[in-house]
């Protein structure tokens, strides 16, 4: 039907049957003419032959053009104003709810460049209008309650300078995000369209969020300064590994694909494979349905028989690469160690499936695990969930998910987890250029993940950290690494579930860096951990 909700011959009988789907389609197409026209060019004969109505009927609805037009600004600005409240914002620390919003309004803003025009016409006429209307007053105050409420939080832990005010911030957020889309045109024939390409306009919206960081931050050094502390001491037994590590990933060129990296990944997981314990049977594949279609997962079970406690467990590489395959070194140990059944699973990977499919195939792998308890030989009251890395960030989501439901989860296994995604923790500044997992390029993988980058910082699913409740989880095993990025959020985590009330055990891995588990060849650390939490497992589940 066009860009109206209404075609030809629609007509009387259709608007008396849903007025306010008529008004609807009367404001959308009015927008539309509006920001492209402009207020005196906008013919209200021609908004009313689009949707199928008559001008009669428009200034039945809206009085006159004047008042269509006013409404059509509300409308623009009740939009902005909507989704910046459906931001859940409170329970972020105040970096990352700052981020938030910042990402949303300039995501916004870009995606809406009808808004734009309109504010520019606007602003032409001297904001009459908008006067007149006494709409800004009244749409407008959230907007600056919510910057108010982050700027206390911060100002309270010190973070952000008590010398700029919510409403000075509010402008220099909007005044980079608009700009971005008002002098696109003119800036493109100046100078190329190369800033508002997709690579472009990454690399803006990055720069935007570190400028209005450094602005309000009470020491913005801390965003990107190295730490002056003394450089951590780093494990010297995972020297072999580090070097191994990287001979073998530079046969890969610069800029590789992630079908190319994941293909590299399979190959160099097999090269450094250990053996597989004895008593372990690591054969049996299932194919299970999913709502983000079928998903493929590995059962290593050990050969003692019997019924066994089962984990089921999410390997890590980033969202976009890693396997069952990749992780075997980790899944078989605790199969043999703890004589039990682990569930390894294949989920979907990024790009190529973003978020939601990942943790919706788990999902879908957890149901399908209790259902068929009794033909896998395992209790069904002894399901844990575990993971790595991207793969811990999925366990901790899928304990949520499941919060409540029919599967009473006995533990959850929690390596080195991504648990938000705040990149102004002192773990980041500390160890941006660490082993195996540097800050740089962390911004680009999150995006694969989840392209809507805000629920980065405000769903549960993919930051478990911003859940409004951690209550009710089950007993968690948080292990971080002292040399990694990720060890804040996982810390921050292991807080979280504490205050909830949740039984937590935590490793700090002192020497230890992102990864470590693959160090096992030579690293006894890193065999001693994962042997500590598979001891912690044991005496969860029985």
């Amino acid at each position: 039907m066009g860009e109206g909700v209404f075609g030809p011959g629609s007509g009387r009988q259709t608007w008396k049957q849903n007025p306010e789907g008529v008004r609807r389609a009367i404001l959308g197409a009015a927008t539309v003419a509006f920001a492209r026209n402009g207020y005196a060019s906008t013919r209200v004969e021609d908004i009313a032959a689009q949707t199928a109505t008559s001008k009669r009927m428009i200034y039945y609805y809206f009085g006159d053009k004047e008042g269509l037009y006013r409404q059509v600004l509300e409308a623009a600005y009740a939009k902005v104003r909507d989704g910046e409240g459906a931001l859940r914002l409170d329970h972020l620390p105040p970096v990352a709810a700052l981020r938030a919003l910042i990402e949303f309004t300039f995501d916004h803003h870009r995606a809406n460049p009808d808004f734009i025009r309109l504010v520019m016409i606007e602003n032409v006429h001297n904001a009459a209008n908008l006067r007149a209307s006494g709409l800004m007053e009244r749409v407008n105050a959230g907007a600056i309650e919510k910057l108010a409420d982050i700027c206390a939080r911060g100002e309270a832990q010190g973070l952000f300078r008590t010398d700029i005010t919510p409403l000075e911030l509010h402008w220099h957020i909007s005044a980079l995000s608009f700009f971005n889309v008002s002098n696109r045109p003119s800036f493109s024939e100046s100078f190329g369209t190369a800033l508002f390409e997709d690579a472009g306009q990454e690399r803006l919206r990055a720069q935007t969020v570190q400028s209005i960081l450094r602005l309000v931050m009470h020491n913005p050094g801390d965003l990107d300064m190295p730490s002056t502390k003394e450089p951590p001491m780093i494990n010297p037994q995972l020297e072999p590994f580090l070097s191994a590590w990287t001979e073998k990933w530079s046969a890969l060129p610069p800029g590789a694909s992630p079908a190319d990296r994941r293909k590299r990944f399979e190959v160099i997981a097999a090269e450094m494979r250990l053996p597989t314990p004895e008593g372990v049977d690591c054969d049996a594949e299932h194919w299970i349905d999913s709502s983000a279609g079928p998903v493929r997962v590995r059962v290593f079970r050990h050969t003692s028989g019997g019924v066994q406690p089962c984990l089921i467990y999410m390997h890590g590489g980033a969202w976009m690469q890693g396997s069952p395959e990749t992780h075997w070194d980790i899944t078989s140990r605790i199969a043999a160690w703890n004589r039990q059944t682990v569930i390894s699973v294949d989920y979907a990977l990024a790009p190529e499936h973003p978020f939601p499919a990942a943790i919706d195939q788990c999902n879908a792998v957890a149901r399908w695990t209790h259902a068929n308890a009794a033909t896998l030989g395992i209790d069904p009251a002894r399901i844990a969930v575990g993971g790595d890395s991207a793969g811990g960030n999925l366990a901790a989501a899928l304990a949520l998910d499941l919060r409540g439901s029919e599967i009473a989860l006995t533990a959850q296994m929690l390596v080195y987890p991504a648990c938000d995604f705040d990149q102004s923790r002192p773990s980041y500044i500390e160890n941006a250029e660490a082993p195996l997992l540097q800050v740089k390029g962390m911004d680009t993988v999150n995006a694969m993940y989840a392209p809507d980058t805000t629920q980065l910082h405000t769903n549960p699913r993919v930051a478990p950290l911003v859940a409004a409740s951690h209550e009710g989880l089950p007993p968690a095993f948080v292990a971080v690494a002292q040399n990694d990025p990720l060890r804040d959020s996982g810390l921050a985590y292991a807080e979280a579930l504490k205050a909830a009330g949740v039984p937590v055990e935590t490793d700090m891995g002192q020497g230890l860096i992102h990864g470590y588990l693959r160090s096992m060849r030579w690293c006894e650390a890193s065999r001693a951990t994962l042997k500590r939490m598979t001891d912690w497992l044991q005496a969860q589940q029985g």
